[in-house]
């Protein structure tokens, strides 16, 4: 008597990975077998990680030396209600048995951190605002689960802001130039900041970021909790500015009264 068991490759559950969690090209036969596979997502160490599960359909030989043939499955349309348990034959000897394996697989994805920017750049003038804005965006990614195409779509949805001087904000928007809001220099934005003393201040951004997750061409699916992402820092210098009366444009005419 010989009993084999077999571990198929991921080619066995193609047609069957192509559900999300029972529910997408999963067809009623593969849900009665077991075969649809089960996909679970969450946030660990920074990442967005999906989980797969799948089982492979077990199978037995036709007899001494006969070829293998696919595990009985129910095929009836109307959920096989009544129909007889499949019953697998005696084993004896060059009998063959494949049994079903459960196959796992895991994929993480990690969102790229965002850009810090500030107006003007490098400096800022005491009591005077200075605008700062981050680029994050929407940024998606795509791997292989089972087999099959996974895709985690991260979106930017909090700036958390340390100015250096002590003072923190936190916000829904990553702002943007004063020119993209129609502002003048040194204009208050919903980002922007006063510095009180002259110094050098080190400026400080996390991003906070949402993961949504579809697979094999389902729908996206939210994944519970965010993912902090620390953007660049910046380095800048507050100082003074002296204000005169001038007698024309120093721009047009440097060399005029007070320039």
């Amino acid at each position: 008597m010989t009993v084999v068991l077999l571990l198929a490759g991921l080619s066995d559950i193609t047609g069957a990975s192509r559900a999300q969690s029972g529910e997408v090209g999963c067809t009623p036969a593969q849900k009665l077998a077991g075969l649809c596979p089960t996909v679970n997502a969450n946030i660990r160490d920074g990442e967005a990680v999906l989980d797969g599960s799948a089982n492979t359909a077990g199978s037995s030989g036709a007899g001494r030396g006969g070829p293998a043939r696919p595990g009985a499955v129910c095929r009836r349309a109307a959920g096989c209600a009544g129909a007889p348990a499949p019953v697998p034959p005696p084993l004896r000897d060059g009998y063959t048995v494949t049994a079903p394996v459960t196959l796992r697989d895991l994929v993480g994805f990690r969102p790229a951190s965002g850009i810090d920017y500030m107006q003007p750049n490098g400096w800022m003038v005491v009591g005077l605002d200075t605008n700062f804005y981050a680029v994050a965006g929407v940024q998606e990614q795509r791997g292989l689960l089972l087999a099959q195409e996974a895709s985690v779509r991260f979106t930017a949805i909090r700036y958390h802001w340390s100015y250096g001087d002590g003072a923190t904000r936190s916000t829904t928007t990553g702002g943007s130039p004063w020119a993209a809001q129609g502002a003048g220099e040194f204009d208050a934005t919903l980002t922007s900041h006063i510095y009180r003393s002259p110094g050098t201040y080190s400026i400080d951004l996390t991003i906070e970021f949402s993961a949504e997750y579809r697979y094999a061409g389902g729908d996206w699916t939210a994944i519970a909790g965010s993912i902090p992402v620390q953007a660049n820092r910046l380095v800048a210098t507050a100082g003074e500015a002296q204000t005169v009366l001038v007698g024309s444009d120093c721009a047009a005419n440097p060399s005029g009264p007070g320039c």
